[in-house]
């Protein structure tokens, strides 16, 4: 066997045995109590355990008493109980009269309609305060006026307002202004006719344009893509071996994109290459066992049970 090595340089070099310590007559006491106790107490189990006694609280008066008392145990417990500490009635509160309804509040009475009896009573009487100039205001301010806007728009009579001075040339403009054009946009939008608007004026070597820009191109596209007749150009020269690509090229790619995408073949997959066991086990495991997991589980139904507290799920299983 080989020699250890040792954990760092000096390591168990010390002399053996080491020399006792110097101690001398009278300093024998303090050398035994400095060598501790936990040795003695903690590791060994054969020594006696030694309970010493708590010391008895000092409190020679009855306040005292109490305030120990209530130190020790806290004031949690009767909280959550719910009883409540005494007062005492040899010092009442000292309430002034023009205070009585103050502290009569202050006893809890108001919180606790709000947490007990919340929207159980009906709504405090308000009055607003409102000076006599301010009548109308204050009625308009109601909500009247709204509501007029919101459910009887156009059916009030108008307002006492000093007739519009209008040109005769100006008539038809002032009838529109009324609100006629507005309420035809909103409802009678796409039924009314439309307004006669003059021919335009097309040259005669931009009529095909003209032609095309009234949507004619972009119907085609869209619903007889690859199905009319194809535009007066020479046939293309094809190869043999071109004649797959050029069908696709004329339209029919995307004719069955947009009017049949389910028959549009797929392409075939490559065939696995798993030469050994191992490679066709790692490959079935690369699948993933999500449907075994969903699998299982659709085999197990929870069904609460009330009023059971040890057990409160029951399983059972459906397939």
């Amino acid at each position: 066997m080989g020699r250890s090595v040792p954990a760092y340089p000096s390591h168990n070099d010390r002399a053996s045995p080491r020399p006792g310590p110097r101690v001398k007559p009278e300093g024998e006491p303090n050398y035994e109590k400095n060598r501790g106790t936990v040795k003695q107490k903690v590791f060994d189990d054969k020594a006696p355990l030694v309970i010493t006694p708590k010391p008895s609280p000092r409190c020679p008066t009855s306040a005292s008493r109490s305030n120990y008392k209530q130190g020790w145990f806290g004031n949690v417990a009767p909280m959550l109980n719910g009883t409540a500490t005494p007062r005492p009635h040899t010092a009442p509160p000292r309430v002034k009269p023009d205070g009585e309804a103050t502290a009569e509040v202050s006893k809890g009475g108001r919180m606790k309609v709000i947490v007990n009896e919340y929207a159980k009573r009906p709504a405090t009487p308000r009055k607003p305060r409102v000076k006599p100039e301010a009548e109308e205001t204050a009625e308009v301010s109601k909500g009247g006026r709204m509501n007029n806007l919101l459910h009887k728009y156009g059916t009030l009579p108008l307002s006492a307002r000093a007739v519009p001075r209008i040109k005769l040339e100006a008539e038809e403009i002032a009838e529109v202004s009324k609100g006629g054009a507005m309420r035809n946009t909103i409802h009678n939008f796409g039924k009314n006719k439309r307004s006669p608007r003059p021919e335009p004026r097309v040259k005669p070597e931009a009529f095909d344009n003209a032609e095309l820009d009234k949507g004619k191109r972009m119907e085609i596209i869209v619903n007889k893509y690859g199905r009319g007749p194809l535009s007066s150009r020479a046939v293309p020269r094809v190869k043999v071996e071109g004649e797959s690509n050029a069908s696709l090229d004329r339209g029919f790619r995307m004719n069955l994109l947009m009017h049949n995408p389910r028959g549009i073949p797929g392409t075939p997959r490559p065939a696995p290459r798993t030469n050994t066991s191992q490679a066709k086990e790692n490959a079935f495991k690369g699948r993933g066992s999500m449907d075994k997991i969903f699998t299982q589980i659709a085999k197990k139904s929870f069904i609460y049970i009330p009023g059971q507290q040890s057990r409160q799920y029951m399983r059972a299983s459906i397939g």
